[in-house]
């Protein structure tokens, strides 16, 4: 990145992260830097205090997003991995199980509606490859059988995941 360019990144980090409250010497301190230096950020910051200063911005503005907003993305990974752990969901978000149940209570959520929520979205994905096997999509899903998945499907979308994949498939005029 060209060093104007960083300049100007690191002096908006900077700008926004005083405007949340952080002080100049709060930021200096934790960047591992004195004030003056951190008057010129540009020039002196390495690629870890860069990091650091990303960090502090993400803590802040996070808690601004909802917690379903956050837990979406999580649930697709594991999903793509094999299976999906709410411990390890709330791990990876730093609270409790307990406690990440309790906060999606309260933006009137539940996580098993949220995973749900992405199983059926990905299962709508997954269905326009119609080269991708029905029992491989219901293992993508996290379904043990396929019959688990058709049942879950015909719940969210009124018919068997086959059917579904006949109504989306391009017709062939001869």
């Amino acid at each position: 990145m060209r060093s104007d360019a960083l300049e100007g990144l690191v002096t908006a980090m900077l700008r926004y992260l005083n405007s949340t409250g952080f002080s100049a010497r709060e930021l200096a301190k934790y960047t591992g830097l004195t004030v003056d230096q951190l008057a010129e950020p540009a020039a002196r910051l390495t690629a870890s205090q860069l990091q650091r200063l990303w960090q502090l911005i993400q803590a802040r503005m996070l808690p601004a997003i909802s917690l379903s907003v956050q837990v979406r993305p999580l649930i697709q990974r594991q999903l793509a991995k094999g299976g999906v752990r709410v411990e390890k969901i709330a791990a990876e978000l730093n609270m409790s199980r307990h406690t990440l149940y309790k906060r999606l209570k309260a933006e009137n959520v539940t996580f098993a509606g949220l995973l749900e929520d992405v199983r059926r979205e990905q299962a709508l994905r997954y269905l326009h490859d119609c080269n991708r096997p029905l029992v491989e999509v219901a293992e993508l899903l996290g379904f043990s059988e396929l019959s688990a998945f058709s049942r879950a499907f015909k719940r969210w979308m009124g018919k068997s995941p086959a059917e579904f994949r006949s109504s989306v498939r391009p017709t062939v005029v001869l």
